[in-house]
């Protein structure tokens, strides 16, 4: 069974709770594994994703209709490769709208791409209500709720359910004084400096590590849903036929 490609889609309701942060964590955890992978920063006031990764990481404005199809014309073209984007949260409810009028459900699965929303969870009583909201607006989307410790103190699991149970969530710890300072160097790189520990790792090893250890097991968890799926309609179709 040929693997979907993943096309993560990081959001959030309110800013400054990470949302750069875990796009800027996922595209430095597949080089780190030397995965194929392309960005797009939707920010046009301060694209700062596109800023940290001039090679990998495109800056479209979807303000205007042609930014739009530009962006979801070449998300079809990227289909072979594993996509990050930063969503930038004015221009959430843009986006999915346009997401759900094409059609692109339906598209991403006949390219054999899987949309994957990290939705950055808070405290507000207006996240979890857009959370729904999304999950309805987009039921073939796998939707994760991300629980960044810095942003929200605690995760309310039952306001923010993952679309299959057994996607789980995604953990980000809070950073100590020391992480933040290593990775607020300018030209900092999470997967250069994982790869480098003379003295043995450090706090910021294990921050990292902790991290991308997330990441692999949610693709594991996203393989496996696409197995048992693919199990289930080979058992219909085999009953169909014998019957």
């Amino acid at each position: 069974m040929p693997q979907n490609t993943p096309l993560y889609i990081v959001t959030s309701q309110h800013p400054r709770v990470g949302k750069t942060l875990i796009a800027r964590l996922l595209i430095e955890s597949f080089r780190f594994s030397d995965r194929p992978v392309i960005g797009y920063d939707l920010d046009p006031r301060e694209p700062t994703f596109a800023s940290l990764f001039p090679k990998e990481v495109v800056a479209i404005d979807i303000t205007e209709t042609p930014g739009q199809m530009a962006l979801f014309d070449q998300l079809v073209t990227d289909s072979w490769r594993t996509t990050v984007i930063d969503l930038a949260h004015g221009k959430s409810d843009q986006f999915f709208a346009v997401m759900s009028e094409i059609g692109f459900e339906r598209e991403a699965r006949r390219r054999l791409m899987k949309p994957v929303v990290l939705f950055i969870a808070d405290s507000a009583p207006a996240t979890a209500k857009r959370y729904a909201e999304l999950r309805q607006l987009l039921p073939d989307t796998a939707f994760v709720p991300v629980h960044n410790e810095a942003a929200s103190f605690m995760l309310i699991e039952q306001d923010f359910p993952p679309s299959r149970r057994d996607l789980g969530k995604l953990h980000i710890p809070r950073l100590s004084p020391v992480v933040r300072g290593v990775i607020d160097r300018p030209g900092f790189s999470f997967s250069a400096y994982l790869g480098k520990r003379p003295g043995g790792p450090t706090e910021v090893h294990t921050w990292i590590d902790t991290i991308f250890s997330e990441f692999r097991e949610l693709e594991l968890r996203l393989l496996i849903g696409e197995l048992e799926s693919s199990l289930r309609g080979y058992a219909r179709q085999s009953a169909y036929q014998a019957r």
